[in-house]
């Protein structure tokens, strides 16, 4: 929605401040013409979301059917290690499993260290982030992150963690 200057929750019908006296109906619907007006049709860049599963794949695919902006966004089932990444750079953003509600703790370490492996293989001159509740899994993608941004998954304490993904080292050579 970002992207496309759009304004979020422009499908919802009904706000709190709508039933307060003094609400201008009028006004709000002449204001949620214009915005919708003013957002683009283009995206600069790609997005690309893929899943191993299947199911995943198509609720993402719903989702977004319901933002209006299913056309913007290119599909796919598969590994995320088999992901197309476009040439030039961009930003990767994942959302692994961390243990609380789907995964095995210790198959999800080899997932956690495989990511790790595709951002330094794959993702050289792209920005990657990592949503996680986990984050002595986090450890295990073997890079330093750049941030460390708090969130809350409902009760779960997460980070988004931010790398600057980049061929060889920043360690100064002796």
């Amino acid at each position: 929605f970002i992207g496309l200057g759009r304004a979020p929750n422009l499908l919802r019908e009904n706000f709190g401040f709508m039933h307060i006296k003094g609400f201008d109906e009028s006004s709000w619907k002449t204001l949620k013409r214009r915005v919708r007006a003013e957002s683009k049709d283009f995206l600069r860049g790609r997005i690309i979301a893929t899943d191993i599963s299947q199911q995943a794949v198509e609720a993402a695919k719903r989702n977004a059917m319901t933002a209006g902006v299913e056309r913007f966004i290119e599909f796919g089932v598969c590994d995320f290690a088999e992901t197309p990444l476009p040439a030039g750079g961009g930003v990767i953003i994942m959302n692994p499993e961390y243990g609380e509600r789907m995964g095995d703790q210790e198959d999800l370490k080899e997932t956690y260290r495989r990511i790790g492996d595709f951002f330094k293989k794959r993702g050289i001159g792209y920005q990657g982030y990592i949503f996680t509740g986990n984050f002595e899994l986090a450890k295990k993608i073997g890079l330093r992150s750049k941030r460390r941004i708090p969130f809350f998954n409902s009760n779960i304490e997460c980070r988004l963690l931010e790398y600057e993904i980049y061929e060889g080292s920043k360690k100064p050579t002796p």
